[in-house]
């Protein structure tokens, strides 16, 4: 009897680590996708960023709250919910600069759905990686990729990056950026 409650407990068990890994699979390709139609879709008109979360009525985070996604600069950020407990923060600084973040994500799955979707760029773009360095935060290991997208003429680039952290104690395991800067 006890093999059969200890066996039932850890069938029980593995279901459960299953569903967990699911939803860190589902949360990694929504951040993804939740990058390409908000900051990459609306990287040249940043207005129509703003315009599709009123739009939708999606309510922009308090002052207090936002502040923490913007850097210490000004602008907005909106809160958006994923698969399973998925968090999520879209933000949009003044400045042009867009971000989103995700409290929970699989950094492996992230980083190859990044990659993926960066490395190649529409003609007459040519993409080039930029950065791939590890470092350590407080809560553990980080992981930073970036790639560029530019004309070989242009003065500016469109910088795309992520950074992502392993750690469950990390209060955000993924950001991805989109910024035009000087080249």
């Amino acid at each position: 009897m006890r093999l059969r409650s200890l066996l039932s407990g850890i069938a029980l068990l593995l279901a459960s680590t299953a569903g967990q890994a699911q939803d860190a699979t589902d949360a990694s390709a929504f951040f993804v996708k939740l990058y390409a139609t908000t900051c990459m879709k609306h990287y040249a008109k940043p207005e129509a960023l703003k315009a599709e979360f009123e739009a939708a009525k999606t309510p922009a985070l308090a002052d207090a709250t936002a502040k923490n996604f913007l850097g210490g600069m000004p602008g907005t950020a909106w809160a958006r919910s994923g698969p399973g407990d998925g968090k999520f923060v879209v933000s949009l600084r003044d400045d042009g600069v867009c971000a989103v973040f995700a409290q929970q994500a699989d950094a492996i799955n992230v980083e190859q759905q990044f990659t993926a979707l960066v490395s190649s760029s529409p003609a007459p773009l040519k993409a080039s990686p930029e950065q791939d360095e590890r470092g350590m935060a407080p809560t553990g290991p980080i992981h930073t990729l970036s790639y560029a997208w530019a004309r070989p003429g242009d003065t500016s680039k469109l910088l795309f990056t992520l950074t992502t952290a392993v750690s469950p104690d990390a209060p955000v395991q993924a950001m991805a950026t989109l910024a035009r800067v000087a080249k």
